[in-house]
């Protein structure tokens, strides 16, 4: 069977001036060279093959840059972003995304032969010096004398209550505490990073009133938190700046006001419906418009005329509540998003 929508899509947005050789390939002005800090390209050094089965390949001779489709995959960033330059607006290429799901469905996983696809990874890094996990605490202060631990558990207490305040299952998420003096760690909980089952960074939040900066962080560029707890069978994944709120709805967090271009592209590689929650502050903009130009959909929930963010409002309204209202108020046309944005945010 053939899904050759998103072809047909791609080729219909194709230069008028384009030239197609006896081996299939058609070449054009690369559109990609300009938003990538290099001179326009004049000379045709851009170009796709397409496959009856419905595959597009793209490569630019100028730039370098790449981007392919094979049906039974999602539509990943690298392609909406060159769908995007050939001029298709943001609402097609979210109707193309969509479709793509639907034909990732519908595709047997035998029927999807292995294309070359860059392998993201992040290198294993260390928790700091001297860490002890929640779990490795319930088990020490159950075992050791009370009277021996009345100091230092108070201090523990106040780490863990904080933790429990903010409404995070602590079976489900680690947490760390430490003694290290250094970058104030031992006023904050040390949230573990982790890739592939392997720990590649950490971070920091405090929890004593006047640590600056709020969150610590050895992380590697490009991570997306929480990723390890995204499940195949979820049909959308909920974008947010912070790892509390990442964990109160079991989202990811990009760790910041900004999502990079390799964020994005490991987003989209979960091949679901991307929803960005963004912050109520002036901050939150930059992530809206992150979600614009990646053809992703913004909710504009209806807590945050009184939440600051998701965190805050799962502990005044509940998870339920709060999960239901963000996929109520979700919007996928750009300009509704600019439109909300500019009212909320102004």
């Amino acid at each position: 069977m053939m899904y050759t929508s998103i072809l047909d899509a791609t080729v219909s947005a194709l230069p008028s001036k384009r030239k197609t050789s006896a081996s299939g390939w058609t070449s054009f002005n690369a559109p990609c060279c300009q938003h990538r800090g290099e001179t326009q390209d004049l000379r045709s050094r851009g170009g796709i093959t397409t496959s009856s089965d419905g595959s597009v390949s793209y490569h630019c001779f100028n730039c370098g840059y790449t981007a392919h489709y094979k049906p039974g995959r999602h539509l990943n960033f690298k392609f909406k972003k060159l769908l995007q330059w050939l001029g298709l607006d943001s609402l097609e290429i979210q109707r193309l995304s969509v479709e793509a799901l639907r034909v990732k469905d519908i595709v047997a996983p035998e029927e999807v032969k292995n294309t070359e696809e860059e392998v993201i990874d992040f290198p294993e890094r260390a928790l700091p010096e001297g860490v002890v996990s929640f779990d490795q605490l319930r088990t020490f202060l159950a075992l050791t004398d009370d009277d021996f631990i009345i100091p230092q558990s108070l201090i523990i207490q106040n780490k863990v209550e904080y933790v429990q305040a903010r409404g995070i299952d602590t079976k489900k998420y680690e947490f760390y505490i430490t003694d290290t003096v250094e970058h104030s760690l031992h006023q904050r909980i040390i949230i573990p990073c982790r890739w592939q089952e392997k720990i590649v960074g950490w971070t920091a939040r405090s929890v004593v009133e006047g640590v600056k900066p709020k969150y610590y962080s050895d992380i590697p560029a490009g991570y997306v938190f929480n990723v390890n707890q995204q499940r195949p069978n979820w049909k959308f994944v909920i974008v947010c700046e912070g790892p509390f709120d990442a964990m109160s709805i079991d989202g990811v967090a990009v760790l910041g006001s900004e999502c990079s271009e390799l964020q994005a592209e490991i987003i989209d590689n979960l091949a679901r419906e991307v929803i960005v929650v963004p912050d109520r502050d002036r901050a939150g903009t930059k992530l809206i418009n992150n979600a614009i130009e990646y053809s992703w959909s913004v909710s504009f929930p209806v807590w945050q005329e009184t939440c600051k963010d998701i965190n805050e409002a799962v502990i005044r309204y509940g998870k339920l509540f709060v999960l239901k209202s963000i996929l109520d108020a979700t919007e996928t046309n750009k300009l509704k998003i600019e439109l909300m944005k500019k009212k909320l945010y102004n």
